[in-house]
């Protein structure tokens, strides 16, 4: 791919990764489109010719956000595991129900929130991890920067990023492993007997658009015992077109 030659070209490209990645880090669509927002104005502020033909522009901008969602989510997780395990384990599993308000009495709309019941799920694992424990997971395991560049752009030690990611890692893996029925079919928290809980808890919601949802099964594919593989397989959060738009028009 050619590298963008204006601003808005850069926005364009990188406006949905950025969402994506706020999201994964904050698990909130209202809050991952306000830091992209914020995100944009300040790159339309940067000097065109330096963003643009110094070093790689993709790789800049995805430094500025990490960066500023660390420095603002501070050092708390949003819950605890236990409090996750209180929302989603706190009743016995119930059949779907299709009067549910969340449901609509629509049959389609089963497949959608099976979808968006794991993704906000798992996303909500995440969010039990201190912001910059989380953060190395996101990089490393989603994003896909070795430790050395990820620590580079957050310019810390290496070792020190290592130590984050291991931890990140053995504490989500520690969590799903004996629970998450897609790391392994045997165990009891499932979407079809937890979607109806999830949804009179409020913990999930329809989506507005259903332009983010796969079209295979929620389930496909088999259970996923590596944790940055089962991670890898969500689908990225969209934003509507119109807001991408939106934001493109910035600069």
């Amino acid at each position: 791919m050619s590298r963008p030659e204006t601003v808005r070209e850069l926005l364009a490209l990188e406006i949905p990764n950025l969402y994506a990645f706020a999201y994964q880090m904050c698990g909130d669509r209202t809050d991952a489109a306000r830091y992209t927002e914020e995100l944009a104005q300040r790159i339309t502020k940067l000097d065109e010719n330096k963003l643009l033909n110094d070093g790689d522009p993709a790789r800049t901008v995805l430094g500025m956000m990490a960066r500023t969602m660390e420095e603002s989510l501070g050092r708390r997780s949003e819950h605890s595991f236990e409090s996750l395990d209180g929302i989603l384990r706190s009743d016995i599993t119930r059949p779907i129900d299709l009067t549910n308000v969340g449901m609509g009495d629509d049959p389609a709309k089963v497949h959608l929130m099976f979808w968006e019941l794991k993704r906000t799920c798992l996303t909500s694992v995440l969010g039990c991890l201190p912001p910059g424990v989380r953060l190395s997971f996101v990089l490393t395991d989603l994003v896909g920067l070795s430790p050395a560049e990820a620590a580079e752009m957050l310019g810390i030690k290496e070792s020190a990023y290592r130590v984050r990611l291991t931890r990140a890692r053995k504490r989500v893996e520690d969590y799903l492993a004996p629970r998450c029925y897609h790391v392994d079919r045997e165990n009891p928290c499932t979407c079809t007997g937890r979607l109806m809980i999830a949804l009179d808890a409020g913990f999930v919601k329809p989506p507005t658009s259903s332009d983010d949802i796969p079209h295979e099964p929620h389930n496909a594919g088999g259970p996923q015992r590596d944790v940055g593989s089962l991670y890898r397989g969500l689908p990225h959060v969209k934003l509507p077109q119109t807001e991408l738009e939106r934001l493109t028009s910035l600069s």
